[in-house]
């Protein structure tokens, strides 16, 4: 039957080691190595070197315990050949032992136990553990040196510069990582390090120790895309193109070491996020997927998402007459790259004048209104997915209306002269425009009605709104 399992505190682990391996004290040598390499599976040094350290002393102190627990060689009497007693005759000696009466006897004793070999990364670690940082860290750089194929070794330099950055002058965490990468061939625990430095710190994971590894000979296909994708979905969003642009010209020429089927649709994600703002790169993309076509049949799909990125592409880049800050704003939408800028840009310039961002939005036609229902969705997502505020009162929406209409003369209620002044009205009391047509489509007034009703189907006055209010 499987030993419990521990704690997940190691310090409510037991203090006796055979307790602790989850064996009595009778168990063989062989038991308890089975006991050791069960814990070791799953406490190992690169991920819990703590729980590893206890498991690894524990199974020495239990192994040399043990020794004493077994039965050992019989030792015979000393005092077998003296009399016992004042009438007591000698004991004969047994047949066939040799030894005369009075010769002298030896005592049977156990051989010597020998002292177990101690691992020199273990003990390294151990340093560590014990709070001598640069004594564990110095052990395992010549470790490292002289075991140039060990992936395990700088990955524990990392850790160490990761939490004593002062050891080394020379070098940082990154650099033990990317010799990691390197030495596990793009796979293992350091691939899976890398991505978490990627998703925390893009900028450092990108360049530096890390610009060469898509070059690491001996990478397997399966492990080269994988690294390429995570780097291209760090890279992309912060417009990193000509790292991009190094990463599939460090890839083409290994692109016989690839399975087709995920080359394929890491070209096709590159291909849709460059489609707008790197063209070059997206008919780059195009050009080697024309080496795909016998795909085409199975994975119809992947062809058909890049044709529609081309088209979108062609209208975007011909809708010249949408305004800048908006076309920024779909282009990272439609590409992936991160919104927060380009719509930071769309929201200054929509409050900075709202009635001229209502005349170039009015003036848009063709092509172009694609693009502007295009950004109308991605703010009407943001809008759904914003915190909702406290709702303004209906009469109050009917007074601010029936009072800005009062201020103006009786031939400025038409709508159209209106509407430069109401945009403005809305984003500074922050009334949404489908708040000011609910609220307003009951009025006695029928003006206020009539402004209702043409707020209602006027997309290009939420559209501004929206954009001018979306960083709210």
């Amino acid at each position: 039957m499987d030993a419990p399992p521990l704690p997940d505190d190691p310090r409510d682990w037991p203090t006796d080691p055979f307790a602790l391996l989850g064996v009595p004290r009778s168990a063989s040598e062989a038991d308890l190595k089975r006991a050791y390499t069960r814990l070791i599976r799953k406490y190992k040094p690169e991920h819990a070197p703590d729980e590893f350290r206890r498991v690894r002393e524990a199974y020495e102190s239990a192994v040399e315990q043990s020794r004493w627990y077994r039965d050992a060689p019989p030792v015979r009497d000393t005092f077998r050949d003296f009399p016992l007693g004042p009438s007591a005759s000698p004991v004969p000696p047994e047949a066939g032992t040799g030894e005369a009466p009075g010769q002298p006897h030896e005592t049977q004793i156990d051989p010597p136990v020998r002292p177990a070999v101690v691992d020199p990364v273990e003990e390294a670690w151990a340093d560590a553990a014990a709070g001598r940082w640069a004594d564990a860290y110095f052990a395992l750089v010549t470790l490292a040196n002289a075991h140039p194929n060990r992936a395990d070794l700088p990955l524990r330099l990392y850790w160490l510069l990761a939490l004593r950055p002062t050891l080394d002058d020379g070098r940082t965490r990154h650099d033990w990582l990317a010799a990691a990468l390197a030495r596990a061939h793009l796979s293992g625990p350091a691939a899976e390090l890398y991505q978490r430095e990627l998703v925390t710190d893009p900028q450092t994971a990108l360049y530096g120790p890390y610009s060469q590894l898509l070059e690491i000979p001996g990478a397997s296909g399966v492990s080269l895309l994988a690294l390429a994708g995570q780097r291209l979905a760090a890279a992309a969003p912060e417009g990193r193109w000509a790292k991009v642009e190094l990463d599939l010209a460090a890839l083409v020429p290994r692109a016989a070491e690839l399975d087709e089927v995920q080359w394929l649709g890491y070209l096709v994600d590159l291909a849709g996020r460059t489609a707008y703002q790197r063209p070059a790169v997206a008919a780059r993309c195009e050009a080697l997927l024309a080496g795909l076509r016998h795909l085409e049949l199975r994975h119809s799909w992947a062809f058909d998402r890049v044709d529609e990125h081309r088209a979108a592409a062609g209208v975007w880049q011909r809708a010249t007459e949408v305004p800048e800050p908006i076309r920024r704003a779909v282009a990272a939408a439609w590409g992936g790259t991160d919104l927060r800028g380009p719509l930071r840009a769309a929201s200054a310039w929509a409050s900075a004048a709202p009635d001229e961002a209502l005349k170039k939005c009015d003036q848009v036609t063709g092509e172009g209104v694609a693009i502007l229902v295009a950004f109308a969705r991605v703010l009407e997502s943001k809008h759904l997915s914003a915190p909702t505020g406290p709702e303004f009162p209906p009469g109050l929406i009917r007074g601010l209306v029936r009072g800005h209409l009062a201020n103006r003369g009786p031939h400025d209620h038409d709508y159209i002269i209106v509407r430069g002044s109401l945009i403005r009205l809305l984003i500074t009391e922050r009334i949404d425009p489908d708040e000011l047509a609910e609220a307003c489509a009951t009025d006695a007034n029928y003006l206020v009605r009539a402004i209702a009703e043409h707020t209602r189907t006027d997309g290009a006055l939420r559209l501004v709104y929206r954009a001018a209010t979306v960083s709210d």
